[in-house]
Formats: structure tokens, sequence, C-alpha cells
């Protein structure tokens, strides 16, 4: 970017901050006096049952309350800044110091011996302006201390979007505190309290999906509506993962501290409360990913319409149900209420909900979890801890597949650079961006070709060129393969010959022997022709092999491959990961397990030259081409993954392999395909072809120890004990991924 047009953005930003600054102040302000200034006095006097003493100091309160709504408005725009620049340090300081002099100001204010509403209510407010000054003079700095100006042609494209995040910030605090205004209505004061402390517990909770979605709001912002839809499932998941098994300690737990804390007869007012509103927060925390993500995406005009459509509905039911059920009742209206949240959010976000259904086995986790605690005195303590035992381990074993990966990855990634350290490798770096190849195989794949070639072509890494091997289409596939290289013919190059239908194996073996023979570029990817690349998805794959490189050399094999995003033939998306899809274990790379089961998704993959001689040639016999690159490169060198999905992986009904989900449907599929001893060992068979073909390719370049294991795998038989077969399968490691399969195949190998 040249000096002119830098200065020019410079100033843009400025005038956008300072724009928006000030018509917050305005507005926020004018609601203050018009609106709420109203509202409290009309609350104080009329509506609450307030002391006359009391009266007259809640209505000096009022004042300083009114001051807190600008505050909060103006925070709001500072923390967006900052989120949107990712100055992700400067929030968090300026956060937490607002967060102290909250807590701080009002206890030294107090030991001065001024106790009342005001003076208390003052102090917190001037606490959270310290924080609001702190993230100002943060913002200056990111945006290079801008020249205060108020741009009206700015102002309103900010008043089309911030117009519907201010109505949403109006709301959003009402929908939050009526219901202990109608509380102290309909019941009294003492039952605020043994509402508000439950409820003011709970929310603590919602810290973790919040800091997450704030984290995340710049990247949905910069991507594409697809790829941004796929990071906010992820994202739910996540959320999911870590907040189910806190829900289910804090439902468990939650009687036993109120009476720890504040004593029975407080809990046996509140605990129900507490419970109540934890199922609600788990809820909450969920709806966080696909609000960051209609925000992000422009569409906060529906987001404020949800709120208030739900303030609505809300109101008469909360003032309905208090005098019904009492503050039981507002929890479980507050339920209903964020209930009714995220389903207007997953219904705005994606109108295909079956990703959702993943998320059906945890919310019973924490119903269940919740009845247990309700008939907690009809359970004894024997049954009620083993069976809460039992939840957790199930709702642990949930939420681990939901953050597939991700450990055993963050793991390998320490361990690489502390590795790099050590090694020459790591201290020179390329300074031209290296060359990708990428290679696809088509056959009649006319249909979502110029898609997907289109995202190839649009690839942030931009240093990449395409090779193209039609195997005999007859759909048209390759005229249109010809248009496009005429049209790019320096990144597209057509690969052709007088063979023809070679299958997909020998469609891609014959690409890799070119690409081996007259190819230069260091990285090779493959292709395949349905589905539709992310943006970054050579980016992210070539910082993986240049850092698994830089201790292992370019002289070892590499392979590193990546999670994908199975959608339905119009690319909506069915399960954000794939290998949650299909229960899949990623680490799971050992050589001899991965004999037994693929965990390499070809159209994922980035090898080096040194994993492209290896591999070469591909022998007859082998059971896919991206299966035999997983073997060579866990038995020679290194295996890398991304847990994360940098690809739309297309399911239409003509895919040579596709996505078959787990589940019980799949389990009793294959139960029922494999109804006989002889269906098994057939289907084995196959497996162990492949390892007597791998250990005759490479018998000298393989250690005694792993010749010894592929002849047992390979040689094994039904004819044998069955203490052979399963010492073999699970003590030489030749096993599955799952407790599931294996537990079939433990029972199939000792039926014999």
């Amino acid at each position: 970017m040249d000096r002119d047009s830098s200065a020019t953005l410079k100033q843009h930003r400025g005038e956008i901050f300072w724009t928006a600054l000030i018509a917050s102040l305005v507005t926020a302000s004018a609601a203050s006096i018009a609106l709420f200034w109203p509202l409290m006095e009309v609350m104080i006097h009329q509506v609450l049952n307030i002391s006359p003493e009391l009266r007259t100091e809640a209505g000096h309160s009022i004042w300083v309350l009114l001051t807190f709504l600008p505050i909060a408005t103006t925070l709001s725009v500072l923390m967006g800044t900052l989120e949107g620049t990712e100055r992700f340090d400067f929030l968090n300081v300026g956060q937490l110091t607002g967060l102290v002099g909250y807590q701080i100001l009002p206890l030294g204010v107090a030991v001065l011996g001024h106790i009342t509403l005001p003076w208390l209510m003052s102090a917190a407010i001037l606490g959270r302006l310290f924080g609001a000054g702190l993230l100002f003079w943060f913002c200056e700095k990111v945006l290079d201390f801008p020249r205060p100006s108020f741009n009206w042609r700015v102002l309103k494209p900010l008043l089309r979007y911030g117009g519907w995040i201010t109505v949403s910030a109006i709301v959003s605090p009402i929908l939050n505190i009526t219901d202990r205004f109608f509380i102290g209505a309909r019941l009294g004061m003492t039952y605020v309290a043994h509402y508000v402390v439950p409820f003011n517990m709970v929310m603590y909770a919602g810290i973790l999906p919040q800091s997450l979605v704030t984290a995340l709001f710049p990247r949905y912002a910069v991507l594409e509506a697809g790829e941004a839809k796929v990071m906010m499932w992820s994202a739910l998941r996540i959320i999911a993962a870590v907040m189910t098994p806190l829900v289910l300690i804090g439902i468990w737990w939650m009687r036993g501290f109120l009476t720890w804390w504040l004593g029975a007869a407080f809990a046996a007012q509140s605990a129900l409360v507490g419970e109540l509103l934890l199922l609600g927060s788990w809820i909450n925390a969920l709806a966080q990913a696909p609000y960051g993500f209609l925000q992000a995406q422009g569409r906060a005009d529906l987001t404020a319409k949800f709120h208030f459509l739900e303030l609505i509905i809300y109101l008469p039911l909360l003032w309905w149900s208090i005098s019904m059920w009492g503050i039981a009742g507002a929890a479980v209206v507050w339920d209903g209420r964020v209930i009714l949240d995220l389903s207007l959010l997953l219904l705005a976000s994606q109108r295909v909900w079956t990703p959702i259904f993943s998320l059906i086995p945890m919310l019973l986790f924490i119903v269940l979890a919740f009845a247990m605690t309700w008939q907690h005195t009809r359970i004894p303590i024997p049954w009620f801890v083993a069976i809460a035992t039992i939840l957790w381990f199930l709702a642990l074993m949930h939420s681990q597949s939901f953050t597939r990966g991700w450990w055993t990855y963050l793991h390998s990634r320490l361990r690489d650079r502390k590795r790099a350290e050590h090694i020459d490798y790591g201290k020179t770096e390329q300074i031209v961006p290296p060359m990708v190849a990428v290679l696809m195989a088509v056959y009649n794949g006319a249909h979502y070709l110029e898609s997907q070639i289109a995202s190839i072509l649009a690839q942030s890494h931009s240093q990449l060129r395409l090779y193209v091997r039609d195997d005999g289409s007859t759909d048209g596939s390759i005229e249109i393969l010809q248009s496009m290289a005429e049209k790019a013919p320096e990144r597209i190059i057509l690969v052709q010959d007088e063979e023809k239908h070679l299958g997909v194996i020998g469609n891609f073996h014959h690409l890799l022997r070119m690409a081996d023979q007259f190819v230069a570029e260091p990285y090779l990817m493959l292709a395949d022709q349905d589905d539709v690349w992310f943006a970054d998805k050579v980016e992210i794959t070539l910082q993986e092999m240049r850092q698994a490189e830089r201790w292992a050399g370019k002289e070892t094999p590499v392979l590193v491959h990546t999670d994908l995003c199975v959608t339905n033939a119009n690319l909506q998306i069915l399960d954000s990961s794939f290998w949650h899809y299909q229960n899949l274990g990623p680490g799971h790379d050992d050589l001899c397990q991965l004999f037994m089961q693929n965990m390499v998704t070809g159209c994922t993959v980035m090898m080096n030259r040194a994993l492209l001689k290896k591999a070469l040639p591909l022998p007859e016999g082998i059971l896919m081409h991206d299966w035999w690159l997983g073997l060579v490169a866990s038995a020679f060198g290194v295996i890398r993954f991304v847990p994360q999905a940098t690809m739309f992986y297309r399911q239409h009904g003509k895919n040579d392999t596709g996505a078959k989900k787990f589940g019980l449907t799949y389990v009793l599929q294959v139960f029922l395909r494999v109804r006989s001893s002889a269906e098994f060992w057939h289907l084995l068979q196959r497996n162990q072809r492949q390892a007597a073909v791998f250990l005759a390719s490479f018998y000298g370049d393989l250690s005694p120890e792993k010749v010894k294991n592929l002849q047992q795998f390979a040689n094994m038989s039904a004819d044998m004990r069955v203490s052979e077969r399963i010492y073999i399968v699970f003590v030489r490691r030749f096993y599955r991924y799952g407790w599931i399969q294996n537990l079939g195949l433990a029972v199939c190998l000792a039926i014999g």
C-alpha cells in the first residue's frame, strides 16, 4: 500500500472512531433523560414496594445510574475499536482495570464511612470510568491519535448498522434486569436477594463463551459468509465442550455451595433457581456463537428485532410466572427466553439444522443432572454418585469429540518448536514464498468443476499452479477445463495423454508420476473436482508443513492434512468437522493403526518432495492413494494435521468415497453388512493385502520390529487361536479409533 492510500485509510478510521464515539454519547444521554429516568421514577414510586425511608435514597441513585448508560455505550465503541484492530492485549488490560475499579472503589468508599447507595454506586461507576479512560487512550494509540472530528457522511452508514446495535444495547439491559424489578414488585425485596445471588453466580459462567466470540468477531467479519459459518459452528461446539462439564458440576454443587456460603435457609429458597438458571446459561452460552456471526456479517438488524420480539413475549410471561411460581417461575421463563433466542439466531444463520443435532446428547445430560438434583431426596447417595459419575464421563467423552485433535495438535506444535530451536533448519527462512503444485483428478465433474477451480485460484497464497488431468469425461468437463486454461494459461496446466479410464487411484498416480518427473514445485497438494476450498487453505497447510520441516528437514517425508466441513450438494453445512462426522481421530497415525483405518483425507493433503519420491510408484493392491501416502509418511517421516476445516467437502450422491456419518444408523448398517465371520474376514483381508504390499515394497527400509508386526498382521487368519488374534490386533496396535469400533472388532475376532 502506498503512502497516500495509507494516510487516507488512517484518516477514515479516525473519522469513523470519533463520529461513532460522539454519536453514542449524544444518543445514550438523550435516552437516559427521555426514557430511563421516567421509567425508573415510576418503578421506585409506584411499582416497587420500597419503604419511604429508602425512596429518597433510591431517587438520588437514579441520577447516578443515568450517568452509567453513556459510559456503557462509549465502552462498546472503545471495545469494538480494539476488537476490530485485534488488539486484545489492550482490550483485556482496559477491561481488567475497569473491573478492578468497579470492585475496589466501592469498598474504599464504604471503609471511609459512606455506605449510602448513591455513594457506593458513584464509586462503582467511577471505577468503570477509569477503565473507559484507559480504553480510550489505547484506541487513540492504535489509531495513531486521530484529530477529533464529526463527519455526517460517515454517520449515515454507522446509523444503518449502529442504530440496530443501539436498539439491542437498550433492549438487552431491560431483558436482563426486569426480572428483579418484577420480583420486588410482586414478592418483595427479600426475594430479590434470593434470586440475584444465584443469577450473578451463573452469569460468571458466560465469561468464557463471550471472550471466545469477542476474539472471533474480527475473523467473522473478514471471511466469506460460508467460511464464517463454519467457524461459527466450530465455536458453538467448543463452547458446548467447555460449558457442559462446568454446568453439570454447577448443578450438582449449587445447593451444597449455597448452604456452605449463606446457610441452609437461604439455599432452600435459592438452590432451585440457580439450578434452573444453569440450564439456561448453557443455552445462552451457545447463542453467543450465532449472535457474533450475525453481527459480524452486518445483520445487526436481525439480532435487534429478535431482542425486541423476545421482550414483547418475555415481560408478560415473566409477570405471570412470578405470581404463579415465585422466583423459580422467573428462572423458568428466563430459560424459555434464551431457548427462543438461540432458535431464532440459528434459524437466521442456517436453515439446515443438522449440526445442532449433535448437541442434543449434551442437553440431555444437563436435563438429567437437573432432574437428579431436583429429586435428590428420593435418590440414595450411592446411586446419586454412581449416576453422576457416569453422566460426567459421558459428557467428557462428548466434549472430547467436539475438540477432536486440538490437544494433540497443540502438543505437537510445542514439541516441534522445541526441536527447531536446536536445529539449523529453524534459523533460515525463505524470503520468496514457495510455489505449490495442486494436482486435480477429473472425471465427469462438470457440474461443480468451475466453482472448485475458482476457489483454488483465489487462494491467499497465490504462488501455486494447478495441474489437471481428465480421465475420459463425457459430460463436458474437458471443454470447461480447456476454457478455463485458456483464460489463465500460466496457472492452469492440462495434463493430456492417451490413457483413459484409469480410475481414481490410477488418475492420481499418473499425476503424481508426472509431478515427480516434470514439475519443479517443492510442495504438492491433491484436489478433488467437486469441493470448494477456503481462501486460506494453502496458506494454513503450508505454514504447518514448513513448521515440521524446520526440525525434520526437507529430506524427510512430511505429510500435512486438515479437517473438512461436510456439506450437501448446495454447500449447506451438515457438520463443521469431517472427523467428528465420521468419528475419526487425526492423531491416530501410528503405522500399525493406519493399516487398520485410514485417517488421511486425500483432498486435504500437502506433501513435500521427499514423500513424493518415497511413495512412488503406487503399487497394485493398495486401497486408496491417500491411504498409501499416509502409510509411507508414518513409516519413514512425519504426519502433521491442522484441526481446522479448510474446505467444503460436498456430498452429492456421486462421490467416489464420500462421508458416512457415524452414529446408531451407521453401526447398524455395518452390523448388517458384516453378518458372518466370512464377511468380516473378507473385508479385513483387504487391509492385510495392503500390509503385505507395503512390506514387499519397503522390506529393506523397515526396522525389524515393524517387519515382524506387519508379517503377523498380514498372516493373521481365522484358523489362529483367539488369543493370538487378539494379541496381534490389540497388543501390536492394529486397532481402530473409538471404543465402539474396537468392541465390534474384538467380538468379530473372538467369534472367528
